[in-house]
C-alpha cells in the first residue's frame, strides 16, 4: 500500500504526457498536475503548514480543487473539503470544530473568506491562484519555488488523509477521520468490480467535496491511471450530454435524480439515433442516495446500458457494495460487499444475526475510518471490535447480497446531499413563537426526498410560513431548507414524550 499523492507521482512517471484532467479547453498531463502539486505543497510549507496540520478547501469543481488536495496531504497536512452550499456560519463551525490551520478557497467564496476571516481572525485565507499561470507568481499566496525534491514532506498510509464532515443525529456535524489506506483501498476495491482501465474516461460532475466523488471520481482514475473529464457542476445538463459524445466517456457516474432525468425525459428521434450509434459509455453507476427500482428498470431498457446501484457511507471511505458489473445483479439489491470488506446485520442487543434476518447493518475493513475527530463516545458509539455500525436497516441474503431496509431514522437525502433535521430543528426552536417542531423526508419519486417541516405554535402565538421562512434566511444551506411548512395542533408521541417521526410521515402531506 502507498499513499495517494505518491500514487499520482508515480502515474506521472509511468505516463507522463497522458491527460489526467480535460477542464474546459485545457487539457492537463499527469506529470503537469504533478508537477503545480508538488510547487504548491513546498509553498504550503514556507507558509508554515506543519505535519498533521488541517487545512479546508472551499471551492467548485475545477483542477485548482485536485492540485489543492494532493497538495496538502504531499505538505504533510490533512485536507478538510467544504460543502459549498453552506453558509459561512456553518463553514466556520467546521473550521473551528478541527481546528483548521488554513482555508484555501475559489474566487466565488470571496465574501465567505472574509466572514470566516472576521469570524476566526487567526485562521489563514488563501485564494488559489488561476492555473492557468505556468508557475505561481510573487502576487500568489503561494511563494515561487524551484523544482526539486520533496524535502522530506511527511506521508504514511496510516495517516489521516482527509476529514469529511458528516452530521449526526444530535445535529452537530462529525469529522470522521479516513486514512490513505482507507482510501486506496476503497479505491482498488472497486477496480476489482468496475473493471476500471487506464484507456477510460470518467466524466465528473458531481461536487468534488463528496466523499462519494472524490474516491470514485477522483481516486480510482488515477489508481488505474485513467482519465477525467472535470465539468464545473451539473448545470447545465447539456454541457453533462454534450460532454457524453465529445469526450467519448466510458464511466459515467451520477446520482439517482440525473438517472430519473435520463429515464424519463422524451427524446427527439435523432439524440435516440446518435446514443444507438455513438454512446461510447460501457458503465453507469449510481450512488449516494436509494435509486428507485423504477428507475434502474426503465434506464437500463432505455440505453441498454447497465446501471450499477451500490452502497456506501462516509465512515466506510465511502463504498461498501455495489451490483457487481459481470455476475448476478439482484433487483432492489445493492450487490454484495466489495472484495475485502466483510458485512453483517445486529439485533437491538448487538448480537450478530443469520442471513436473511433484518437488523443494523455492520462493516469491517480496511475502508472503516479511525473514528470521529475529538468525539471519543461518538466514535465508540459506532466502532466496536473493529466493526462500524452503519444505523442502516438491512438484510443480508444467502448469496452475500445487501437489501437496504431503512435508513437512519432521521436522514433525509435531497438530490444525493444528506441533510440531518436537528440542524434544522434547533434553529427553528430559536423562534419565540415555536412550541415543538419536526422535520421529516418524503419520497419524491425520483430518487430524491422532500423535506416537510411541522410546526406546532405557542398558544396565542402569530405566525404564517412566510415570516418563518424569513426566520431561517441564511441561518442554514438553503438545500437544508424544508420545501413545506405545515402547521399541526398536536404531534404524535410516544410514551416517553418523543416525536413520532414515522407517524408524521405517514400523514397526507397538502
Amino acid at each position: 500500500m502507498t499513499t495517494l499523492s505518491a500514487l499520482l507521482s508515480k502515474r506521472a512517471e509511468e505516463h507522463p504526457r497522458k491527460t489526467f484532467i480535460r477542464f474546459e479547453k485545457r487539457k492537463l498531463s499527469y506529470s503537469e498536475i504533478d508537477e503545480k502539486i508538488s510547487l504548491t505543497a513546498r509553498g504550503l510549507k514556507k507558509l508554515g503548514l506543519n505535519t498533521g496540520d488541517r487545512i479546508a478547501i472551499l471551492m467548485e469543481n475545477c483542477p485548482e480543487y485536485i492540485i489543492s488536495y494532493f497538495a496538502i496531504l504531499r505538505a504533510g497536512g490533512i485536507v478538510v473539503p467544504i460543502n459549498i452550499f453552506l453558509t459561512s456560519s456553518e463553514v466556520s463551525y467546521i473550521l473551528k470544530d478541527c481546528g483548521c490551520r488554513m482555508l484555501i478557497y475559489g474566487k466565488k467564496f470571496s465574501s465567505h473568506a472574509g466572514e470566516i476571516k472576521n469570524d476566526i481572525p487567526d485562521i489563514g485565507i488563501l485564494m488559489f491562484p488561476e492555473i492557468s499561470h505556468p508557475h505561481l507568481t510573487k502576487n500568489s499566496p503561494f511563494p515561487p519555488l524551484s523544482k526539486g525534491g520533496e524535502g522530506g514532506f511527511a506521508e504514511d498510509e496510516g495517516e489521516t488523509a482527509v476529514i469529511l464532515y458528516t452530521s449526526g443525529t444530535t445535529g452537530f456535524p462529525k469529522g470522521a477521520m479516513l486514512t490513505h489506506k482507507n482510501l486506496l483501498s476503497n479505491a482498488e476495491a472497486c477496480i476489482k468490480v468496475m473493471r476500471l482501465t487506464a484507456e477510460d474516461r470518467i466524466l465528473l460532475f458531481l461536487p468534488l467535496f463528496h466523499a462519494f466523488t472524490f474516491t470514485v471520481c477522483v481516486i480510482l482514475p488515477v489508481y488505474a491511471g485513467a482519465c477525467i473529464v472535470l465539468l464545473p457542476s451539473v448545470k447545465p445538463f447539456s454541457r453533462v450530454l454534450k460532454s457524453i459524445f465529445k469526450d467519448r466517456i466510458t464511466l459515467f457516474i451520477a446520482v439517482p435524480a440525473i438517472y430519473n432525468i435520463l429515464a424519463r425525459r422524451r427524446l427527439p428521434f435523432f439524440l435516440k439515433y446518435i446514443l444507438k450509434y455513438f454512446l461510447k459509455i460501457k458503465t453507469c453507476v449510481s450512488g449516494a442516495a436509494a435509486l428507485p427500482e423504477e428507475t434502474l428498470n426503465t434506464f437500463e431498457k432505455r440505453f441498454n446500458l447497465p446501471l450499477l446501484e451500490g452502497y456506501g457511507l462516509t465512515e466506510a471511505s465511502p463504498v461498501v457494495s455495489v451490483n457487481p458489473l459481470q455476475g448476478v445483479r439482484k433487483a432492489g439489491s445493492v450487490g454484495p460487499p466489495l472484495p475485502g470488506i466483510e458485512v453483517i446485520t445486529a439485533g437491538d442487543d448487538g448480537r450478530f444475526l443469520e442471513k436473511g434476518s433484518t437488523g443494523e447493518l455492520a462493516v469491517k475493513g480496511d475502508n472503516v475510518m479511525k473514528g470521529y475527530f475529538n468525539k471519543k463516545e461518538e466514535t465508540e458509539a459506532v466502532l466496536k471490535n473493529g466493526w462500524l455500525y452503519t444505523g442502516d436497516i438491512a438484510k443480508i441474503d444467502e448469496d452475500g447480497y445487501i437489501f437496504i431496509v431503512d435508513r437512519k431514522k432521521d436522514l433525509i437525502i435531497i438530490d444525493g446531499m444528506n441533510v440531518y433535521p436537528r440542524e434544522v430543528e434547533d434553529i427553528v426552536l430559536k423562534n419565540q413563537a415555536v412550541e415543538e417542531c419536526a422535520m421529516v423526508g418524503i419520497p419524491d419519486g425520483k430518487g430524491s426526498e422532500i423535506p416537510l417541516l411541522y410546526i406546532k405554535k405557542r398558544d396565542s402565538a402569530v405566525l404564517n410560513e412566510q415570516e418563518l421562512r424569513e426566520f431561517l434566511k441564511g441561518k442554514a444551506a438553503q438545500f437544508k431548507m424544508p420545501r413545506r411548512i405545515i402547521f399541526i395542533e398536536e404531534f404524535p408521541k410516544t410514551a416517553t414524550g418523543k416525536i413520532k417521526k414515522a407517524e408524521l410521515r405517514k400523514l397526507p402531506s397538502p
